[in-house]
């Protein structure tokens, strides 16, 4: 593959929801580009892009891939985005690295859950949008209410068909092109243009008089010569366009089947006339000098120093660590060293290449704003900044991704495969920065966090199939917490004679609570000497191993202070330790007297929600033990912020998705601790011994 200059280039991420159409479509451009013999099959599991196991098995997308095609002077690097918010992760990176979103829509079914995500992403990062409605050649296929499903879905989107189709369902067999006015027939790339049926005439001037309008609107000359009735050329037309699109004042929307071909011309030409080259956006938020630097950077030109985002990482079984990254400023070459800005650290890079699928192809360079790849980076991950050594320390800003929502806890079958175990969660972690993993040494279980259920899913038989070994994810224990009520005091005496030297440790404690989020408070109150100072460090050190022990079912204690206010020893039998077994018999005498109390993790959670479901999903909410505190409305969506225990967490996501047709999103994160409610409290402690005792055995 030769290489490109900047203004050649065209990064697009397909995007949308799952089963639209997104990597057959992306099949279909290869195939009329010459980049494939024939297209593959997502039911087949023969796509350049859908190459993982899982995504063959599944028969969806999972990874983000690279796709680069040539079409006439220009390359297009087509990046075919999952479809799940479930990885949300492999879908914001890559939108990121775009200029151009192509939000893919059902011509059957209109707007999705999928789709209103993708529009959202690219949002986020104040992408350009265009939409493509596929399976035109599909029973019940109807462009307009597509179109006015976009409109409906989307306050701030205001669309523009660029072509009409030319037929419909099984009748569909072209596409009329607004710009040229003309009819395009091109199944399977076999293109003939013609002049525009009869009856469509009427129905495209029309249209293009609309189009006209929307290219005028945000360019002053072109307002001017449209009000004064000229007429505008087609090149003033793409102008106006373009730069409607680049504000966001109009969204274009084109149509097709990928899988028969269709309307594939209409849209390469889109892409080559209307999409934007890098040097035409916005670069990327930087720190400078560990500062963030709130005006972005433009991609400069290819002989300022190379630096690029690492957008993506895959750990290769036969080619090792593959480092996906955008070129930001200067260009990328093989055979030179580069440095990760995160670690410090240099590393000498052999080839530089774009990826095809799993097809690697090997390139003199990557221009800036190019997409490429390096092999066998072990120290660099997803959000690195990676630049010439000799480069200005500038920083990109890693792409803000929501924190998991579903947690498991790993319970490995065959303890011998524990440190196997390990090892493949890390590799996995490596690449995927939705994925967190803890481990909690008080429950004795490692949690894994993601996005959803198949997110998780699809780990562990990721994770299965590099081990060779069965793993189970369980719904984690509860990390409660005890406390206590009210305030109480008491002795502790420790007194042991067996021959030679005794044990003899005496103290009087105080206990009492403090305010959530204090944590263990303790206060030396001796006078008189009647236990020596040197004994201070010991008694607290017999409180706080106490808290650990819990009061009465086994949680660390917080929230408490402690004082010893009173005591006595023996000048040949006190010892560090007697003093810390005396403190210990004090907390447990004093706690409990002192009404303890047993806390539930309570977690902050945050939903968006369009408001058709608002009722639902608060009166879920209530039933869960939460509390909402607020409700937000924002166009169609309403947030909502509430309180949910923990506890009540387990088929939240699950269920959340079944009740809104998996079109609400959440966010949860621990926020505090609250005593568990008394009717469930006893119910609460027996789980909790039987989960001692099966960790007991």
């Amino acid at each position: 593959m030769k290489t490109y200059k900047t203004p050649q280039i065209r990064n697009i991420a397909f995007v949308g929801h799952s089963g639209t159409g997104k990597t057959t479509l992306a099949e279909a451009l290869l195939h009329i580009a010459g980049a494939i013999d024939k297209p593959g099959s997502v039911e087949k599991g023969t796509t350049q892009s859908d190459y993982d196991p899982e995504e063959t098995k599944r028969q969806i997308s999972i990874n983000s891939s690279l796709l680069p095609i040539e079409f006439e002077d220009i390359k297009i690097n087509i990046l075919d985005c999952p479809g799940s918010r479930d990885f949300v992760g492999e879908i914001k990176n890559s939108v990121r690295c775009a200029e151009t979103a192509l939000v893919l829509v059902d011509a059957t079914v209109g707007v999705e859950t999928g789709t209103e995500f993708a529009h959202a992403f690219a949002d986020d990062y104040h992408i350009p949008q265009a939409f493509f409605v596929n399976k035109m050649d599909k029973e019940r296929a109807n462009f307009a209410a597509a179109v006015a499903s976009i409109d409906e879905a989307f306050e701030d989107v205001h669309t523009i068909p660029v072509v009409l189709p030319i037929g419909e369902g099984t009748e569909f067999k072209g596409v009329v092109d607004l710009l040229e006015m003309k009819a395009i027939y091109d199944p399977a790339g076999k293109r003939t243009v013609e002049d525009i049926p009869e009856d469509l005439a009427d129905t495209a001037k029309e249209a293009r008089k609309k189009l006209v309008e929307a290219a005028a609107e945000g360019n002053d000359e072109l307002t001017e010569k449209f009000l004064m009735e000229e007429d505008l050329s087609n090149e003033e037309v793409i102008l106006g366009l373009r730069q409607d699109m680049e504000a966001g004042r109009f969204c274009p929307v084109l149509c097709g089947s990928a899988i028969q071909e269709i309307g594939l011309t209409a849209l390469e030409n889109f892409f080559r006339d209307e999409c934007p080259p890098p040097n035409e956006r916005k670069g990327f938020l930087a720190y400078v000098n560990g500062k963030l630097d709130e005006t972005e950077l433009k991609p400069l030109d290819t002989d300022a120093p190379f630096s690029a985002y690492v957008f993506k990482t895959v750990n290769d079984e036969y080619v090792g660590r593959l480092s996906f990254f955008k070129v930001v400023t200067g260009k990328a070459t093989g055979d030179c060293m580069i440095k990760n800005l995160r670690t410090g650290s240099t590393d000498r890079v052999g080839h530089v290449f774009t990826e095809r699928g799993k097809q690697q192809i090997s390139v003199e360079h990557i221009s800036t704003g190019g997409i490429g790849a390096f092999a066998k980076l072990e120290s660099v991950h997803t959000g690195d900044t990676i630049t010439d050594p000799k480069a200005p320390a500038v920083v990109y800003e890693p792409t803000h991704l929501p924190s998991p929502s579903v947690h498991v806890a790993v319970h490995v079958k065959n303890k011998a495969d524990e440190d196997k175990v390990g090892m493949g969660l890390h590799r996995i972690l490596e690449c995927d920065p939705t994925l967190s993993l803890e481990r909690d040494p008080l429950l004795h279980q490692t949690v894994l966090s993601g996005m959803g259920d198949t997110h998780l899913e699809i780990v562990q038989s990721r994770l299965e199939g590099s081990i060779k070994s069965k793993i189970d994810f369980q719904e984690p224990r509860i990390q409660y917490r005890e406390t206590i009520g009210k305030p109480g005091e008491g002795q502790g005496k420790f007194k042991k004679q067996t021959g030679g030297r005794g044990q003899y440790g005496d103290c009087w404690v105080r206990l009492k609570p403090v305010p959530r989020g204090e944590g263990f408070k303790f206060a030396w109150k001796i006078v008189g000497g009647v236990i020596p100072t040197n004994f201070q460090s010991s008694v607290e050190k017999g409180l706080r191993q106490s808290l650990d022990r819990g009061i009465i079912a086994g949680y660390p204690v917080i929230d408490i202070a402690a004082e010893c206010y009173d005591g006595s020893y023996h000048a040949v039998d006190s010892s560090d330790m007697a003093f810390q077994v005396a403190a210990s018999i004090a907390f447990k005498n004093v706690a409990q007297k002192c009404n303890p109390v047993l806390l539930e993790p309570i977690n902050k959670v945050v939903i968006d929600v369009p408001d058709q479901y608002m009722g639902d999903v608060m009166g879920y909410v209530s039933g869960k033990r939460g509390r909402i505190g607020g409700n937000d409305q924002k166009g169609h969506k309403v947030r909502i912020t509430a309180d949910v225990p923990a506890a009540e967490m387990g088929t939240f996501s699950r269920d959340l998705r079944s009740m809104t047709q998996g079109r609400a999103m959440f966010e949860s994160e621990f926020g505090h601790y609250e005593p568990v409610p008394p009717m469930i409290l006893d119910k609460v402690i027996d789980e909790v011994r039987i989960d001692h005792h099966e960790e007991a055995h």
